[in-house]
């Protein structure tokens, strides 16, 4: 059975600043199409990587909502997800031991990631006022350690193009602001995009939006930093 050795090698941070904010209505792109389809708002979009030995992500889930007399106020929930390989096999997840961000525990999945959710008790998750602290009790295959990230978050304004997308055309999703990014991904109804760090905006072909079909989807807009430490 491979092992990590003694210290995680080229084990990577991301801190990722992701915006679920706007639903999207999708006009007559399918005529055999439910107008009434409508989609459950997904995760915030993250990265995949297929190298290194573990990636451990603090994620930011902003939303912008309509309050009467206050106009947009952002509500901001703090997610975190961790995987940790082998060096050779990135679908195989090995067990670390107890993981924690901020001091809060990450549970672990059927598959082996680790993940910590908002919950009754925690209702807006970790707080990331601060750089996340993670800590890693390890195990057979996974050694433990501790690590204090130093790239603070990137930044991702509120969605700003249209609620609407016309049958048969392009959509260009737009956001007012990104700072501070490596990259930022654009995704809408399961089509992903990913862009320079300075990108604001991504278009989305008519062919991509046909397969969307008629009714509500969901578009996000992500932002994220990269940490490497070994």
């Amino acid at each position: 059975m491979n092992t990590l050795n003694a210290t995680i090698k080229m084990g990577r941070f991301l801190a990722l600043a992701g915006l679920v904010s706007l639903s999207v209505t999708s006009c007559n792109l399918l005529p055999d199409d439910d107008d009434n389809n409508t989609s459950t708002a997904p995760s915030p979009p993250t990265p995949a990587f297929s190298d290194g030995y573990a990636t451990l992500a603090a994620v930011k889930s902003v939303t912008f909502q309509d309050i009467p007399g206050f106009g947009q106020v952002e509500v901001d929930f703090g997610l975190a997800v961790g995987v940790f390989f082998n060096g050779v096999d990135y679908d195989t997840y090995l067990n670390a031991g107890i993981v924690s961000c901020e001091g809060e525990s990450l549970d672990e999945q059927d598959n082996g990631s680790y993940v910590f959710l908002p919950s009754q008790t925690s209702a807006t998750g970790i707080d990331f006022s601060g750089n996340p602290d993670w800590n890693v009790g390890g195990s057979a295959n996974v050694p433990a350690f501790s690590h204090t990230t130093s790239i603070g978050f990137p930044t991702v304004g509120s969605i700003t193009s249209s609620k609407t997308v016309s049958s048969g055309s392009d959509y260009t999703l737009t956001v007012a602001n990104v700072s501070g990014a490596d990259s930022v991904i654009f995704m809408m109804g399961g089509v992903v995009h990913t862009q320079a760090g300075n990108a604001t905006s991504s278009t989305f072909t008519s062919a991509e939006i046909s397969g969307m079909g008629t009714g509500t989807n969901f578009a996000q807009a992500a932002a994220y930093k990269i940490e490497e430490a070994t």
